[in-house]
């Protein structure tokens, strides 16, 4: 008899997860030993010091590995962390609701290489056609003085480092006109604070977006070390499976009609109605379901200079 695999893997603390930890979904072919830290940067930071098999990772980061031809990690069609980012662009409190008028403008970002800031620049360009050569990008940390991040592979993008300064101060006092956070700037604090965001109504303007172009961004995935999996080829369909198998169940509980599985009002009737937008299948593993995303946000890092040429999607989950 074959021994059961035994799989180290991390992850954040989600409930589409939940049931992997707490054994409720298993499998004949593998055995989960579960990490679960509370935020997904610390599951990056401990993956890449060499902790676990498998892990959550950034789209952004495995993607631009691979682009530099690191073959160490093997990706799969598990997107743990899905989010549309119309509201993660932040402006002075007097700036026009029009996105058109960031060209040629100051921006801030933390990294360059994030995965939803990739996704905003893409946006940005795509859909409103700003050049994002002709912005000045200023690179910091956002609500506490950081160090730079690296840089585009290629480009002609204007980028400065701003080690001293937070972008939230200078975006309060007008040294910025934009900046793209995930992340509230601390000086936003609501209807009279100095900065807003650049679409009042965010949510709307996304609903409009995936109806439009049937894009449901992606922030991050599951990979399995390459030398873990190649001893142990029939983890990488075994993991895929449960990781499923708890996503749907999470739905599940989400659409539950006699209570609410969350201590939070109407959860069960936003869920149906987001259902009935997005399609039965809200939040989607596996490639092709989410192949019209992973196409363009391709592009984008070609584009932003993230990867040095265009990679195709199979090359993402190449085996």
């Amino acid at each position: 008899m074959t021994d059961i695999p035994v799989v180290r893997v991390g992850f954040a603390d989600y409930d589409h997860t939940r049931d992997l930890w707490n054994g409720r979904v298993t499998s004949p072919d593998v055995t989960l030993r579960c990490t679960v830290p509370d935020r997904a940067g610390e599951v990056f930071r401990r993956f890449a010091d060499g902790e676990w098999d498998a892990a959550e990772v950034s789209l952004a980061q495995v993607t631009e590995r691979i682009g530099a031809g690191d073959d160490s990690l093997v990706l799969l069609p598990v997107f743990l962390a899905r989010a549309f980012r119309h509201g993660a662009i932040w402006v002075g409190a007097g700036f026009p609701e029009d996105p058109a008028e960031l060209a040629g403008k100051r921006i801030g970002i933390t990294n360059w290489s994030q995965t939803s800031g990739i996704f905003v620049r893409g946006l940005l360009a795509s859909r409103y056609g700003i050049r994002l050569e002709d912005i000045r990008w200023f690179q910091g940390g956002l609500n506490t003085p950081g160090a730079t991040a690296r840089t585009p592979q290629r480009g002609a993008f204007d980028i400065t480092p701003v080690p001293g300064p937070t972008l939230d101060a200078m975006l309060a006092d007008g040294r910025l006109d934009a900046v793209i956070s995930s992340r509230p700037p601390a000086s936003f604090k609501g209807r009279n604070s100095p900065v807003k965001r650049l679409f009042a109504k965010w949510t709307f303007e996304e609903m409009s977006y995936v109806e439009a172009t049937g894009i449901y961004p992606i922030m991050h995935a599951l990979a399995v070390r390459r030398e873990f999996l190649r001893q142990r080829p029939q983890v990488a369909d075994a993991l895929v499976r449960v990781f499923t198998e708890a996503k749907d169940r999470a739905v599940a509980r989400a659409t539950q009609v006699s209570v609410s599985m969350y201590p939070l009002p109407w959860t069960t009737s936003n869920a149906n109605r987001t259902m009935k937008f997005l399609g039965a299948d809200v939040w989607p593993y596996g490639v092709e379901s989410s192949r019209p995303t992973l196409e363009e946000f391709l592009d984008y890092a070609a584009q932003q200079g993230i990867t040095p040429r265009r990679l195709g999607v199979e090359e993402l989950f190449a085996r």
